[in-house]
């Protein structure tokens, strides 16, 4: 989020194909929903989420409770 505007991977989070129609059935996840959902789960939206990234001392922060909740995640999904 930090990153310059003129940046692909910067332009690559806000991109959407115009024109396309996937096939019929359940949508698949991409990075940005995938994301959503868990900063939903963290309870953050992803306007708030990039005031965090934006603020370098308060993201360095949070990032190890991030961690901590993305190993508890993981470990309940393989039980």
């Amino acid at each position: 989020m930090r990153m310059d505007n003129s940046r692909t991977a910067r332009q690559a989070t806000h991109w959407e194909l115009r024109g396309y129609k996937r096939k019929p059935g359940r949508p698949r996840k991409n990075w940005v929903d995938v994301i959503t959902r868990d900063l939903r789960q963290m309870d953050l939206t992803w306007e708030e989420a990039e005031e965090l990234a934006n603020d370098k001392a308060e993201w360095h922060r949070l990032w190890p409770n991030a961690a901590i909740w993305m190993q508890d995640e993981l470990r309940s999904k393989v039980r």
